[in-house]
Formats: C-alpha cells, sequence, structure tokens
C-alpha cells in the first residue's frame, strides 16, 4: 500500500510538473513591424490569449489603434512598442490615428481555430519591457525555465521508482 501511494505521488508530481511547463509556454507573441508608412505584416492571425507587439522603426510616431476603440498603443516614437493581449475571438481593425492610410488588422481565433465574426473588447495593453527590467522580452528564457521544469517533474518520478525497487530489495 505505501509502494502505491509513493508510485501515485510520483506520477502526479510528474503530471504538475509537465502541466506547468506547457502551461507557461502556450501564449505567444507576434510581432509588427512600422516602417516606410506601413504595419508590416498588415494581417497578424493570432490564438485567444496571445499578443501582438508593434514596434516603430520608422522616423516618424505612429499608432496602431482600433476602430472599435478595444485598444490603442499610443503614440509610439521611433525605437517605441507596444504589446496587446487579445482575450476574445474577432477581427481587429486598427489604423495609424496620426496617418490614417496606414491600416491593419489582428484575427485572434478562438481554440478550434476560427475567428468569430464579432470584433471589440477582450484586449489588454502591457507596456514594452524595458532593457532594465529582469528577462524583458526573453521568451526564450521562459521555454528553457519550462523544459527545466518538466526534467524536474520526470527526475523526481525516476528518483521515486528506484528509491521504491531499493526499499523492495530491502524487504
Amino acid at each position: 500500500m505505501v509502494r502505491m501511494r509513493r508510485w501515485t505521488l510520483a506520477a502526479a508530481t510528474a503530471a504538475l510538473m509537465t502541466w506547468i511547463a506547457a502551461s507557461s509556454v502556450l501564449a505567444a507573441d507576434s510581432a509588427v513591424t512600422i516602417a516606410g508608412f506601413a504595419f508590416d505584416p498588415a494581417t497578424v492571425t493570432i490564438q485567444v490569449g496571445d499578443s501582438v507587439t508593434w514596434t516603430n522603426e520608422d522616423s516618424a510616431p505612429h499608432t496602431a489603434t482600433a476602430g472599435d476603440g478595444s485598444f490603442d498603443t499610443g503614440q509610439l516614437a521611433t525605437g517605441d512598442s507596444e504589446t496587446v493581449t487579445f482575450d476574445t475571438a474577432g477581427t481587429f481593425a486598427y489604423i495609424c490615428s496620426i496617418h490614417p492610410q496606414m491600416t491593419g488588422s489582428v484575427v485572434v481565433e478562438a481554440a478550434g481555430g476560427t475567428a468569430a465574426p464579432t470584433t471589440g473588447g477582450g484586449v489588454t495593453i502591457t507596456p514594452a519591457p524595458t532593457d532594465t527590467e529582469p528577462g524583458a522580452g526573453d521568451a526564450g528564457a521562459y521555454a528553457a525555465v519550462a523544459w527545466a521544469l518538466a526534467a524536474l517533474g520526470v527526475a523526481m518520478l525516476v528518483g521515486t521508482l528506484v528509491a521504491e525497487r531499493r526499499f523492495r530489495a530491502r524487504e
């Protein structure tokens, strides 16, 4: 009975560590570059919960402002970035409010892979990280931590199995 509890605990720990590792790398960040008075790419397709980061590489200031008012990056000077997280499915058309001939759209697909026909709401604007913030913009570091947690879970499972085998040998 004790062996079964240890094995169950080890399996549950490994499963939990794997779930934590997988969930920490599921959200994605897509990039839109502003250059030559255009958004590149003009249309981005993402999943619910993903983010889009606009970076101004142009000599003039620009914005990414949703037509329905659901998000606005504010004025981005040369080199500035702004990130918006999309929490609902839909198609979000946007313009540069300073240069309205600049247009783009974000297509946010639901878990099933389709975008809802409705637009508006469901966005979170996150200030761009600065170079002074630890790990700012370093998605690779998060992936490395996720894999390390998964490896730790597997190591715990293997360690428990080895200990169980040694315990049985003493009986």
